[in-house]
């Protein structure tokens, strides 16, 4: 089992945080993978794991979509007048939907120069 730990959590434990958020599983999921590989027990409340997380996939997001954008104002000659494709998605059908997603791709490279993420309960 590995002892890195990353701002005072073990390493295994964000992977495993990680990889539930990614498949969509829950505890159970996470009880019964530790189990079959012989591990000790997952920590029982994830929640903070979760804060890590979100801070760490912020930043390197933010990051990847700032080089987008400078890379293509950079092959643009510095023109930022680019054509770009805008996509948006609702939790629901319709305007009660408490979650909605919305990104900016550029057309020639199919990069994400923007993506935003709102819920009603943040």
């Amino acid at each position: 089992m590995s002892s890195d730990t990353a701002n005072g959590f073990d390493d295994i434990n964000i992977k495993l945080a990680y990889s539930k958020r990614y498949i969509g599983k829950g505890n159970s999921a996470a009880k019964t993978f530790y189990a079959i590989m012989n591990l000790p027990s997952p920590p029982a409340k994830f929640e903070r794991y979760n804060d890590v997380l979100l801070r760490s996939l912020k930043k390197v997001s933010n990051e990847s979509m700032r080089n987008a954008v400078e890379e293509t104002a950079k092959n643009k000659n510095s023109n930022r007048d680019i054509t770009a494709a805008f996509d948006g998605s609702w939790q629901k059908r319709c305007h009660t939907s408490l979650i909605v997603v919305v990104s900016a791709t550029y057309i020639e490279t199919g990069k994400v120069l923007y993506f935003e993420c709102q819920s009603k309960h943040s």
